[in-house]
């Protein structure tokens, strides 16, 4: 028999949907997990800060003593309120609990066979390191303090990070075996690493660490974890670690769109200052955007995004990097230039410098401008970078529609445009007028520019 859309919601997503985690409920303010489990919020029904949400449930409570009109709200309705279509509902809590939609599935996978674990189902590995990071937290405040207080947070900021803590290897794994993971699970998603050799020698990197969740295409968040306070030191104690074996190929926060382009930073704490402000910010974890995160981005729909980078000559080349592997999909991407020594995005909304983040971000500039503006300051030099400009020229042959354009106007005003055919030619008949045979000559010009050149002769004249 075939199974109803509804049942398969409940049956296969809710199970597996943490919907405060997934940004799902961000309309309704949503507070830090708490220490029995559940998320304060907003009520859909009054509008009192009062209702909660348990992860991996299907609704939000709300207090029947206090004359609420709809004491239960269940997920959909909720999400329904805040504009979405019965269609576009089923796809994002499908994606956000990493299943595949129903469409997509034969009628035996829809029909799902329900675990049972004290009447629910058991948490994944994914779910249940989120669970006990957030419940550790709770524990261990003075570690969410100190860091806190390091980076100048308010209290409203902290609960909407949902940031949790890593205490020890020991601890941790206990506590999910409460939950039924066992260690070698929690290796298979970056938790801890050990060797088969020796299982009890366990290490992860993430001890005393404060802990965020980048979501993953099997469905499961890897984690990452900060240091609470200070630069850390590079090869012993970095500031940041990542999971291994973890991808970033979605990029961290993606999921939690906002009414505005979506602008890729390097850093988690710098996209949640965008998101802080209102932008749809999102971590990349590297200096560009990488074409599995191209391609991602692509599959979710974006046409048009912004990188905001560095002003220096790392900044330039993730910029170029980002050009090469956006346009080439189909987004049209702008940059966003920190000036030399400018602070990140996280530095400028902790000091109040909102309006000077939101007017870098109005003011970003189209890929072809901003590759056209640095192949001419390139040829500015008492040396021009001649390399460095052939790159740039051959990023642009894979520029969209809208960007190429700029680079050519671009380059016609600043007075870097070239007519490459001609210049090939020219070339060519240089070099044979030098001694080069024609093979020779246009082996040459094949391997400089791309270009093959051919001479045929007409029958017509013998």
């Amino acid at each position: 028999m075939k199974q109803s859309i509804t049942d398969f919601i409940k049956d296969a997503v809710y199970p597996k949907l943490d919907a405060v985690d997934r940004g799902l409920l961000n309309h309704l303010h949503p507070k830090k997990l708490s220490a029995n489990g559940s998320y304060v919020l907003d009520c859909p029904a009054c509008g009192k800060d009062r209702a909660f949400y348990y992860p991996f449930r299907s609704g939000i409570q709300c207090n029947r003593k206090d004359n609420c009109p709809s004491p239960f709200t269940p997920l959909w309705d909720a999400l329904a309120q805040n504009g979405m279509s019965n269609g576009d509902i089923v796809k994002t809590l499908c994606e956000s609990a990493g299943v595949e939609p129903p469409d997509n599935r034969d009628n035996e996978a829809k029909q799902q066979s329900r675990a049972v674990n004290g009447g629910r189902p058991p948490l994944t590995t994914g779910q249940a390191i989120i669970l006990v990071t957030q419940q550790l937290a709770q524990r261990n405040k003075g570690i969410l303090d100190e860091f806190q207080q390091s980076r100048g947070y308010t209290n409203e900021v902290m609960a909407t990070l949902r940031l949790g803590v890593f205490t020890n290897n020991d601890e941790v794994l206990s506590l999910l075996q409460a939950h039924g993971v066992t260690r070698e699970q929690a290796r298979s998603i970056g938790v801890v690493s050990f060797e088969d050799e020796t299982p009890s020698s366990v290490w992860s990197g993430m001890e005393g660490r404060v802990i965020g969740y980048w979501p993953h295409p099997d469905g499961e968040a890897r984690i990452w974890g900060r240091i609470p306070s200070g630069q850390g030191e590079a090869r012993t104690n970095p500031k940041y670690r990542f999971s291994p074996k973890s991808s970033k190929d979605i990029p961290y926060l993606f999921k939690q769109r906002q009414k505005s382009i979506l602008v890729c930073v390097e850093g988690t704490l710098d996209a949640w200052a965008l998101q802080l402000i209102k932008v749809w910010g999102c971590a990349i974890g590297q200096a560009s955007i990488n074409s599995a995160q191209a391609a991602y981005l692509a599959s979710q729909g974006i046409t048009e995004a912004a990188h905001m980078v560095d002003g220096d000559h790392a900044g330039y080349e993730g910029a170029l990097s980002s050009i090469r592997e956006a346009e080439a999909v189909g987004i049209t991407l702008s940059i966003i230039a920190l000036g030399r020594g400018m602070d990140d995005a996280d530095a400028m909304r902790t000091a109040g410098r909102e309006d000077e983040l939101k007017a870098l971000i109005n003011s970003r500039m189209n890929a072809g401008e901003y590759m056209a503006r640095y192949c001419a300051s390139l040829l500015d030099q008492p040396l021009p970078d001649l390399r460095r400009v052939a790159k740039i020229r051959a990023i642009a042959n894979g520029l969209t529609t809208a960007s190429k354009r700029k680079w050519l106007d671009f380059s016609q005003s600043l007075g870097i445009a070239v007519d490459e055919e001609s210049d090939a030619l020219r070339a060519l008949s240089h070099l044979v007028a030098g001694g080069l045979t024609f093979e020779e000559a246009s082996g040459v010009i094949r391997r400089r520019t791309g270009y093959q050149i051919t001479i045929t002769k007409d029958a017509a004249y013998g």
